[in-house]
């Protein structure tokens, strides 16, 4: 081919490359709208609004950092962030361990009894957190909660308790139901991870006399790090962004001692008008889940594995 044919040829391919990104902008277009729309102006908004005094009515004063100062002041804000630290943590651990346990589980069952295992632990993750809130209402209330029936059917009526007014308890049936709701996705993910590991890899772990409970944690739990990760950061921001469930189970009680973070911003500025301050409570928020995703990011990493 002479110098002119490939030409030709370099000219027509670059024309291709350019209808084809063109082609790419038009179809991420309609997405980029909405995400300015509705996550880019809004965040920028709360930014600038985290300054103000603003009540909802009227025009939004400015009061520098009076907003951001007045959190450390604040002691519910305190609480309700210690709350939602201890339900995202404890949560997404065992969301995450749960879920790995039931998808390695899942491996040794055959191929129809395993899709109906999988479908029915993975169908709490698809019910509305307010849903599973009531439900969990149902089985924990004192008097006639599922629990507590259970319990007394049995002859175990001294373990009853208001598990829902007491404080020892309050905050682990909560992470109960959250748990219950999130461990499907784990296990779905971790599966997945798990399901792409090679079967020579461990028929020759096995020939080498590992035992299934070695070769889960030294060769497939390793393997199976960023499906982990991946788990870990899908419960922890679960957690974090808690509201739903504990308002339908707690309302924040007893005593306001299961109020969240989200709860106590939704309070401050649709209950007490305090726009400037929910939105500072809001940009606080926003840093300390950065700074969760760091810690994450920080604990995955490491060495990396080929299969």
């Amino acid at each position: 081919m002479n110098n002119r044919g490939k030409g030709r040829e370099k000219k027509k391919g670059k024309s291709m490359k350019r209808h084809y990104m063109l082609i790419g902008i038009c179809l991420l277009l309609p997405a980029l709208v909405i995400y300015l729309l509705f996550m880019a102006y809004p965040l920028c908004r709360t930014f600038v609004l985290s300054f103000t005094n603003w009540t909802g009515f009227g025009e939004a004063k400015s009061v520098g950092f009076q907003n951001f100062t007045n959190i450390f002041q604040d002691h519910t804000f305190w609480m309700a962030l210690k709350n939602t630290i201890y339900f995202a943590v404890f949560s997404a651990i065992f969301s995450v361990l749960l879920g790995l346990v039931l998808a390695w589980l899942n491996l040794y069952m055959r191929r129809m009894e395993g899709q109906i295992f999988r479908t029915i632990l993975f169908s709490p993750s698809m019910i509305a957190p307010t849903i599973t809130g009531l439900l969990f209402l149902f089985v924990f209330t004192e008097d006639v909660g599922l629990l507590n029936s259970l319990l007394k059917a049995v002859g175990l009526s001294n373990l009853t308790t208001a598990w829902l007014s007491n404080m020892a308890t309050v905050k682990p049936v909560i992470v109960i139901a959250t748990v219950w709701r999130q461990f499907g996705l784990t296990m779905v993910l971790c599966y997945a991870g798990l399901q792409g590991v090679s079967n020579e890899l461990i028929e020759s772990a096995r020939l080498d006399g590992a035992s299934e409970l070695q070769i889960f944690r030294r060769i497939l739990v390793p393997l199976i790090k960023p499906q982990i990760e991946l788990a870990t950061m899908f419960t922890m921001l679960g957690g974090l962004r808690i509201y739903d469930s504990v308002v339908s189970l707690t309302a924040g009680g007893p005593a306001r001692q299961t109020v969240v973070l989200p709860m106590w911003i939704v309070e401050n500025a649709f209950t007490y008008s305090k726009y400037g301050y929910a939105s500072a409570m809001c940009v606080a928020f926003i840093g300390v889940v950065l700074i969760f995703i760091l810690i994450l990011k920080l604990l995955f990493r490491g060495e990396s594995y080929e299969y």
